[in-house]
């Protein structure tokens, strides 16, 4: 096995020290071709320029590419605007791509799995409508995965707490699912040991709930006083948060459960931001 990550972000790194661990080889791309303590290569498309595309070496004996790139402004998505010919010809074990839960609209709380239909409300959502079908089109074995909010060390709401930004917003009833990025981890590491071409897996923990439910625990966890609680009706928030609000729906994660074996490190955001917290605490 040798992954190639495009775009390696935040998620992408986390996955590429996991599988380095397992002996594995991984090259990355990146818009700057570097990423510390990764084999890295250039990929972007800059505005009013020629794209610049990783060169033959970034693909060298790769059996698996995990595309983690969002679409751009306009809606079209790089790697399927200018590398499906190349991966094409590749001999491919495996093609994922981090999608989103948003690609179900508003459901008003109910439950959504992976065959519910797709109603996207915002355009980011559309987009990905339309990438996901691309690569579900093409002769790539493809792998969709849809996330929820992500956190994770560094990035996660003991984070905004101390730094001031966290908004204490009160919108009862209104839930969010959310998945701490070890468990996308583990999920595409069962995928890619287990291909299943054409899958789609929504990536989710086992408890949507309020927001106001992490600034309560988190809080706690760090022995301070919550943020003052405002109503969100009361909220000025900008167009991105406000396209967020407006959309509520429980996300369902049987399927990663009973075709792939998962078994969530952290059920919870309770679990989650207490490892977080603990980690913190040790200075590891």
């Amino acid at each position: 096995m040798k992954l190639l990550i495009l775009g390696c972000g935040y998620t992408g790194q986390r996955l590429a020290q996991r599988l380095l661990q397992e002996q594995i080889a991984v090259h990355v791309t990146n818009r700057q071709g570097s990423v510390p303590n990764l084999t890295a290569f250039p990929f972007h498309l800059p505005p009013d320029h020629p794209p610049i595309l990783p060169p033959a070496a970034a693909y060298t004996d790769v059996t698996h590419v995990l595309s983690t790139i969002p679409p751009d402004p306009q809606g079209n998505d790089p790697v399927a605007q200018c590398l499906l010919p190349t991966l094409g010809t590749l001999s491919l074990q495996w093609f994922g791509y981090l999608s989103t839960t948003g690609v179900y609209g508003d459901t008003q709380g109910k439950w959504v799995d992976e065959t519910s239909p797709l109603q996207p409300q915002a355009v980011r959502s559309h987009n990905r409508v339309r990438a996901e079908s691309a690569f579900l089109q093409s002769t790539l074995p493809t792998h969709i995965f849809r996330l929820p909010g992500i956190y994770g060390p560094d990035r996660n709401i003991l984070e905004r707490l101390r730094s001031g930004a966290a908004r204490h917003i009160l919108k009862p009833g209104h839930v969010f699912s959310r998945i701490h990025v070890d468990d996308i981890v583990q999920t595409l590491w069962h995928s890619m040991q287990h291909p299943q071409p054409g899958s789609i897996y929504n990536v989710a923990d086992d408890l949507p709930s309020e927001p106001s439910t992490l600034i309560l625990k988190g809080a706690e966890l760090l022995g301070i006083t919550p943020p003052a609680a405002m109503p969100y009706d009361a909220t000025q928030l900008s167009p991105m948060a406000q396209s967020f609000w407006q959309e509520c729906r429980r996300v369902s994660n049987l399927k990663i459960k009973s075709e792939l074996g998962v078994n969530l490190l952290y059920p919870s955001y309770q679990e989650g931001l207490q490892a977080i917290w603990a980690a913190e605490s040790r200075g590891s």
